[in-house]
């Protein structure tokens, strides 16, 4: 074993861990070592399955081993602060899968842990650690559009209405908000490099799930800029976003899963188009293991800060209180 590397463990065996353990097993800066679930046939099926180590029966369990350097918590949105609260406190470094909580509060409490037990804690939005994401933000800031007047994000997919899923569980942080609206959100704020001031949310119930299954709004910024968005479970796929300015704009149709080899988007000025390719692409899993575990070993700081997280719940919140009282509300400063 390299020592550069650092030995992962995953909490929890969910869809979004089969993505993410081949990341850890081909990073050059990790080690595929524990996996977890509460069932240990489970755990010990999906250690086989991507070469990790050991399969423990339980979360705690995997806390408790003293070799786990890193844990991925891949855990209902509900479960996110308890548990990532118990492995900075074992002295673990933490990969919180999106949202990083279920409320604005809970995010307080697991910074602060973060904070006092010096161990690093990310939010999982992992188009953040991708090359194209940066170059669309370096064309945005270098006026090449100019002023930023609109910001439009789309994100939806097709859920069986008729299965179980985790998503449709109001107490578990379930919802469309919540599961893939964050990334319209964040992405919004990114590229605005500022806090909305004003938000508008209105949100449509499932009649068997009490959940918003589809959710549309409005950021209201300074500076003559607005951020539309709207997150649903009930159509095709349909991810895309499109950066509007005075000069010209910008359409990504790949913005939170870029392909590996040939990302692009296109670039308009008047009527001039440009496809753009990110020259280095490469998975956005494996570039977020590689640099969550690359800012532990050189101590740097990660592409996503805490106070990233914080505001973007902030906005989740307002968001939330708009959509139950159908009144625009106000950003409270995180």
């Amino acid at each position: 074993m390299i020592q550069k590397q650092l030995r992962w463990g995953i909490l929890g065996v969910g869809q979004i861990s089969e993505i993410l353990a081949p990341a850890i097993q081909s990073s050059r800066w990790a080690v595929p070592y524990a996996v977890s679930s509460r069932s240990q046939k489970k755990a010990k099926e999906f250690a086989e399955r991507h070469g990790f180590f050991k399969a423990h029966g339980s979360y705690q369990k995997l806390l408790d081993d003293p070799k786990v350097d890193v844990v991925y918590n891949s855990l209902p949105n509900w479960l996110h602060c308890e548990w990532t609260i118990k492995a900075l406190k074992l002295g673990k470094h933490v990969l919180c899968e999106k949202p990083l909580a279920n409320s604005l509060s809970e995010c307080k409490k697991m910074i602060k842990a973060s904070k006092m037990e010096k161990r690093l804690l990310v939010e999982a939005f992992a188009y953040r650690f991708h090359p194209q994401t940066m170059r669309i933000k370096s064309i945005i800031d270098s006026g090449k559009i100019g002023k930023i007047r609109i910001i439009r994000a789309f994100l939806g997919f097709p859920l069986n209405l008729g299965t179980s899923n985790i998503r449709f569980k109001d107490q578990a942080g379930g919802g469309a908000l919540m599961d893939i609206g964050c990334y319209a959100i964040n992405v919004i704020r990114y590229i605005v490099g500022a806090e909305p001031l004003r938000v508008y949310g209105h949100e449509l119930m499932g009649t068997k799930h009490p959940v918003d299954l589809t959710f549309g709004g409005i950021l209201a910024f300074s500076k003559e800029i607005l951020g539309v968005f709207s997150c649903t479970f009930l159509t095709v796929r349909d991810f895309q976003l499109e950066i509007i300015g005075s000069k010209g704009n910008i359409f990504v149709p790949s913005p939170w899963q870029p392909e590996s080899i040939h990302p692009s988007f296109t670039l308009q000025l008047g009527t001039k188009k440009q496809v753009i390719t990110s020259k280095r692409g490469g998975n956005v899993y494996c570039l977020q293991v590689d640099q969550f575990s690359r800012c532990i070993r050189e101590k740097v700081e990660p592409n996503l800060s805490l106070q990233d997280s914080l505001a973007n719940m902030a906005v989740i919140e307002a968001l939330q209180h708009s959509s139950k009282t159908g009144r625009e509300i106000k950003v409270i400063k995180s």
